[in-house]
């Protein structure tokens, strides 16, 4: 008789850990959706690019957009690298910021990049430019 009692103890043990833990996995899962990645990208619009070479000044306009929700309070490191040909493989300027995130974004950003020399620019007026971020 003892020996059955200590099997319905453990019995009943198992089943109430194993509610416990469908419990906490199933409020878990109902307290909505996780926040939204933060993400930095390209600014610009139709008939208005992203990356515009300024010659007279010898830089490069690069407009950007971070959006998104910082998970917690930080700086994302923005780089931006303007090229001499259109396959990005001769870099002629770059220049890396520091961004304050926290909460919910969409900031517009403008970077300006001091060149060397002209970048490529497409017929629309896109220099060719190439964007890297760390969080």
């Amino acid at each position: 008789m003892r020996h059955r009692w200590r099997r319905i103890v453990l019995v009943v043990a198992v089943v109430l850990c194993a509610a416990a833990v469908t419990a906490a996995v199933s409020s878990r899962r109902d307290a909505g959706p996780a926040p939204a990645k933060l993400t930095v990208g390209w600014g610009g619009s139709e008939g208005h690019p992203s990356c515009v070479y300024d010659a007279s000044g010898g830089t490069v306009e690069a407009r950007l957009v971070v959006r998104g929700t910082a998970t917690r309070p930080g700086e994302v490191a923005v780089t931006v690298t303007a090229y001499a040909d259109e396959n990005t493989s001769v870099p002629v300027g770059s220049v890396t910021q520091s961004v304050p995130v926290e909460g919910t974004m969409q900031l517009p950003l403008v970077i300006t990049i001091p060149v060397e020399a002209p970048p490529y620019v497409d017929e629309d007026g896109e220099a060719a430019c190439r964007l890297d971020t760390r969080s």
